[in-house]
């Protein structure tokens, strides 16, 4: 049986109990695999003396190698033939480079199952049907951004009834549709059904700070959640406070911010986390994470920031089992005022490309070459 299985399909997704060993023994399975399945991720393990049997305990974890998430916008580098990939996702890309992961069907069936169970215990999961909003881009043949897929997919959590995009496909490009978008929210506000709003959450400012200007306040359906996760990018000089967020979004919609959940992820990392009500993104039991010193890439102890370094054993058809991101982030464990005794990471900016071009980029970008 998979090792993978009993991780990703645990009832609590916080709940770690014994399972430290599990996960250890998870990803060690998986570096192994994708060793075994690309030449040039064993050429990197080697050039960094690293043996996958050296994973014994979650200390170990440290020592494991991160790929940034630069060296995969570089590179393609697949464990499996491709004609195994059942999905493939991109990243926005930064001037031009963008990352490619791909999922084999086990990857794929784990995640999705591992999403269910988060998004349960959130209450994201829900039977009735809903209309939404999605502020960020319409589907389209001619994008495979990985944003726009999971947008989409946040919409699959609820039957949708009727789906408006803020930025609506052309057929060659995108446009913006604010008209679009407000004669939907009238229309929506009128119908007993609830509203979801799903994307970037600069798009959601915009949106809730045009209804106050035309003095629109509304009262939707107490279902109705906002979901956000993709920071605000080229919009943050337009960046605001949480909390005054939270109270233009009610002022204007009625959702009030308990409803109000926001998410983290990464296309090089296909997990979410949660952020809480406390402001804490919590890390379930299906991942770590490492807080690196942005010079030496040693772990750095709690409460000291650094670079965010995601581990998993989800994907089995690409080397994702360690990931290093340019996120300025802190690892935290005290007890948080939600509730939730799992240990968290906060959000601190970004490194900046040029900032993370470590020794492990560098190593990693020599075996790809060879």
């Amino acid at each position: 049986m998979d090792i993978r299985r009993k991780l990703f399909l645990k009832r609590d997704p916080y709940s770690r109990g014994k399972d430290e060993g599990l996960f250890v023994r998870a990803v060690r399975e998986q570096v192994k695999r994708n060793a075994a399945g690309s030449p040039e991720y064993a050429a990197i393990l080697a050039s960094r003396s690293f043996s996958p049997d050296e994973l014994v305990s979650e200390e170990d974890l440290g020592r494991l190698p991160p790929l940034p998430t630069l060296f995969f916008k570089r590179n393609r580098i697949f464990s499996v033939p491709e004609k195994k990939l059942v999905v493939k996702a991109f990243s926005s890309g930064t001037k031009g480079a963008r990352s490619e992961v791909g999922l084999d069907l086990s990857s794929l069936l784990y995640g999705i199952m591992m999403m269910f169970r988060l998004f349960s215990l959130h209450g994201v999961i829900s039977p009735i049907p809903t209309n939404y909003i999605v502020v960020g881009y319409e589907p389209s043949k001619h994008s495979d951004m990985g944003a726009i897929k999971t947008a989409y997919g946040t919409t699959k959590f609820a039957p949708a009834l009727h789906r408006e995009y803020a930025l609506r496909d052309t057929g060659t490009g995108y446009e913006l549709n604010p008209d679009g978008v407000f004669r939907a929210l009238m229309r929506y506000s009128r119908q007993p059904f609830p509203v979801r709003f799903v994307g970037f959450p600069a798009y959601m400012y915009f949106l809730a700070k045009s209804l106050k200007e035309k003095g629109i306040s509304l009262k939707l359906p107490k279902r109705s959640m906002v979901l956000l996760g993709g920071g605000w990018k080229q919009f943050s000089g337009e960046e605001i406070d949480r909390g005054s967020f939270h109270k233009l979004i009610e002022e204007t919609l009625g959702i009030k911010k308990e409803r109000c959940l926001e998410f983290f992820s990464a296309v090089e990392h296909p997990h979410a986390y949660v952020r809480c009500p406390s402001g804490h993104f919590h890390i379930p039991s299906y991942t770590r994470v490492i807080i690196r010193d942005a010079d030496t890439l040693e772990p750095v102890p709690e409460g000291t920031p650094g670079l965010l370094n995601f581990i998993t054993p989800l994907v089995s058809s690409m080397p994702l089992a360690s990931v290093l991101t340019d996120d300025i982030a802190v690892y935290g464990t005290s007890p948080c005022p939600c509730g939730n005794k799992a240990p968290y990471f906060d959000l601190l900016g970004r490194a900046g490309v040029g900032g993370i071009k470590t020794c492990a980029a560098s190593a990693a970008e020599m075996a790809v070459k060879k």
